[in-house]
């Protein structure tokens, strides 16, 4: 496997190596086309050790999205530094360089989000992770409006568009080309500058 998630680059234990598996065999097959038989081709290994762990395909793939998301929600910046330092952050962390390992996470990210239209499991996944990265980043913002740094009436409500241009960011990166990118981050950072930040 080349251009490596950097979560998978170490798995420890079987599960973490089926999760794996599963995450190329999902990028290289899409959600429809999978199967745990090939899922078992991307593992290498018997096809039996995968049904001792999981029932089906969409029971793996919860558990793929469970951890791809505990991953997500670790990797949140901490808020060790002023509010407008960690707002420059999260723009980074939201219109970032493109590589490959981020846009084959964006690809299996979005082929999972559109099963939580019809799925409870993945919905409660979805949900849970969304309002940690929204509540978040509303806490720092609630911190440079109290420091007299940002000018906004309701956090959450800032906080929801940060996460929804996240959100939609992760699908033009598979979607659009890297001009597309660069006009909405030029677009997200006039709002920055002139609805967030006090003058």
């Amino acid at each position: 496997m080349t251009n490596e998630i950097s979560f998978f680059e170490n798995p420890e234990g079987t599960r973490e190596e089926i999760l794996e598996a599963t995450f190329y065999a999902l990028r290289q097959h899409g959600y429809a086309e999978l199967t745990i038989s090939k899922i078992g081709d991307e593992f290498g290994k018997s096809q039996s050790l995968i049904y001792h762990h999981y029932d089906n395909k969409d029971e793996l793939l919860v558990d793929l999205l469970d951890y791809m998301l505990e991953q997500v929600e670790n990797q949140v910046p901490l808020p060790n530094q002023s509010p407008e330092a960690y707002i420059e952050v999260i723009i980074d962390e939201i219109f970032g360089t493109s590589s490959n390992s981020d846009v084959e996470f964006s690809q299996a990210v979005i082929e999972l989000r559109a099963q939580a239209a019809h799925d409870d499991d993945y919905n409660r996944l979805f949900r849970r992770s969304d309002d940690f990265i929204r509540k978040q980043i509303a806490r720092v913002i609630q911190a440079g409006v109290d420091a007299g740094a940002f000018d906004v009436e309701d956090p959450s409500q800032t906080a929801a568009l940060f996460h929804t241009v996240l959100v939609g960011i992760q699908a033009e990166r598979i979607t659009s080309d890297e001009d597309t990118i660069d006009d909405v981050r030029a677009e997200f950072r006039r709002y920055v500058e002139h609805c967030l930040l006090s003058e």
